[in-house]
This record gives structure tokens, C-alpha cells and sequence, in this order.
């Protein structure tokens, strides 16, 4: 018998940026499912370059195997195309979890107090990474 799912992800897109408002605590069933969501919505919706905000309520948490598997999350997304990963924190305890994760495994990820600074810092970063654009060049005409 399965446990009952905890936690939900509502995921929608605005251009090149995933939002996903995080609610409620989570056990392994509903982080497991919120995973699947979001490879499924990155995979419907192909991107070149995005980024990824996660918008935590003050519930949002989880034990360290539930921990563990949003750390896998943010390295699949960095796989398919993110170029970096915000969350906007409700509490300390996000913030110093989001940091050592940060630290232990050099993936672009930062933690922000407001939606408007995860997106500045998410349109800054797309902007770095992007490849520019060849103008004018013909590469038949060496």
C-alpha cells in the first residue's frame, strides 16, 4: 500500500521562465510526482535557453531523501537547457538549505525574498548564457 501523496508543484510558463509555486510540506510520493511534472512540462515545451522559479510557501520542506531528490531536480533541469534555477524563500531554514547546495555543488542556483529579484536575476542570467547571435557572417564565403 502506497502512502498518501504531500505537497504540490503548480507549474505555468511565461516565455522562457518555469514557475512552479511550491505548497505544503512533502514526503517521497509527492516529491517524486512534482519531478515527473516538471520533466513532462519541460518536455512538451522545448526551450533553447530558460529558467527555472520556484516560489516556496512558509510549509515548504521536506526530510533529507525528499531534499535530495528536489537537488536532482535542479540538475535535471540544468541538463535540459536551464540556465539557472531561483527560489523565492519564506523561511531561513530554505534559505541555508538553498545555499549548501549552492556551495556543495556549484549549480547556478540563488535564493531571493521577492518574485520581482528571482526574475531580474533569472533574465540576467539567460542573457549571459545565451550563445549571440552570428549577424552577417557567411561561411561560404572563406
Amino acid at each position: 500500500m502506497s502512502l498518501k501523496s504531500h505537497g504540490q508543484l503548480l507549474l505555468r510558463w511565461d516565455a522562457d521562465i518555469l514557475y512552479i509555486d511550491v505548497k505544503g510540506p512533502f514526503n517521497m510520493e509527492g516529491v517524486t510526482a512534482g519531478f515527473l511534472q516538471i520533466q513532462h512540462s519541460v518536455i512538451q515545451c522545448q526551450r533553447s535557453a530558460w529558467a527555472r522559479i520556484d516560489v516556496l510557501d512558509q510549509e515548504t520542506l521536506g526530510a533529507p531523501e525528499v531534499m535530495k531528490v528536489i537537488g536532482e531536480s535542479y540538475k535535471w533541469c540544468l541538463q535540459q537547457n536551464c540556465v539557472a534555477i531561483a527560489s523565492v524563500c519564506s523561511t531561513s531554514i530554505q534559505w541555508q538549505i538553498l545555499e549548501q547546495t549552492r556551495q556543495k555543488t556549484g549549480m547556478n542556483l540563488a535564493g531571493f525574498a521577492t518574485l520581482a529579484e528571482a526574475e531580474q536575476w533569472c533574465r540576467e542570467q539567460m542573457a549571459e548564457r545565451r550563445p549571440p547571435r552570428a549577424i552577417g557572417l557567411d561561411p561560404s564565403s572563406n
